[in-house]
């Protein structure tokens, strides 16, 4: 019976809808206590062997410590835990999943230790730098953004500034790294990039433009989605991966410019249809 629950829960599990993140986390606890998984007395779940921390409580208040020995946080552990106010990690930790503390909107401090060596995709989407110090050399804080020790991954924004200008050297903006701020307005994206991960910038209300530099070869799932004022996205040269939703629920989005030569390329990729109000045009090559 156990195996028989186990195969329909990872059913319904592939069939969740990207944006039913309670779903998603109400079926992923529900297989994880299938193996094993309890809670302690703050209603928070861990693993069969007390390593991994698998879900908090929403109702989870306050300040919280992770219990000493676990080495992991597991992705979305914390998310939408919104009344918590403090959680201390303790230096057994060496990975923090993504999303892990999304939408925690009373933490206020948090450090992240010295035994962290991997983070996944913006642990800390909605939350502000002030709230967030790193410890870990593997990680950097500058400017209100962190990245990876060498400063070619961006992983997350904490802020919510108006504008953003990534320095020369980022190769990569990983996965979900400005979703939800939703008061960014301009993004400057530097020759050099060469990923945009998934939802990297979905839900960023106020974004008007994008320029795409030519380095760029992979943009994945969703990047810009729900983007509501996205109106004009300029490519400076051809995508090899570019993801037929990368612009899915942008409603306003009019233009996209292209070299000369690719419209029928980007048409294929993004699955554009000759009836779609959305127009690609290409540049004239300057001589």
């Amino acid at each position: 019976m156990k195996e028989e629950k186990k195969i329909i829960l990872n059913v319904l599990k592939k069939n969740v809808e990207r944006e039913d993140k309670f779903e998603n986390l109400v079926l992923n606890l529900a297989l994880r206590k299938l193996n094993g998984a309890k809670k302690d007395k703050e209603g928070v779940y861990y693993s069969k062997n007390n390593k991994q921390l698998v879900m908090a409580s929403k109702t989870l208040e306050g300040e919280y410590s992770i219990a000493e020995g676990t080495t992991e946080i597991e992705d979305s552990a914390f998310w939408g835990c919104a009344f918590v106010t403090k959680i201390n990690i303790p230096d057994t930790v060496t990975t923090i999943g993504k999303e892990a503390f999304g939408r925690c909107l009373s933490l206020t401090d948090l450090v992240i230790p010295k035994s962290v060596t991997k983070i996944g995709a913006n642990p800390f989407v909605d939350m502000d730098a002030e709230n967030v110090r790193c410890e870990s050399e593997q990680y950097v804080i500058d400017s209100k953004v962190l990245y990876n020790a060498d400063r070619t991954k961006l992983i997350a924004s904490l802020t919510n500034a108006g504008m953003c200008i990534i320095p020369k050297g980022v190769e990569a903006i990983k996965d979900f790294a400005f979703t939800r701020r939703r008061r960014l307005k301009k993004v400057v994206i530097p020759d050099g990039v060469r990923e945009i991960g998934s939802d990297a910038f979905s839900d960023c209300d106020m974004l008007e433009e994008v320029t795409i530099p030519a380095s760029v070869t992979d943009i994945d799932s969703y990047a810009f989605a729900e983007c509501d004022v996205l109106r004009h996205v300029t490519f400076l040269g051809g995508v090899k991966h570019l993801s037929r939703t990368t612009f899915s629920d942008c409603d306003n989005l009019r233009e996209i410019s292209v070299p000369a030569g690719t419209a029928a390329k980007f048409r294929k990729q993004l699955h554009i249809s000759s009836e779609s109000e959305l127009i690609i045009s290409e540049r004239e090559e300057k001589e």
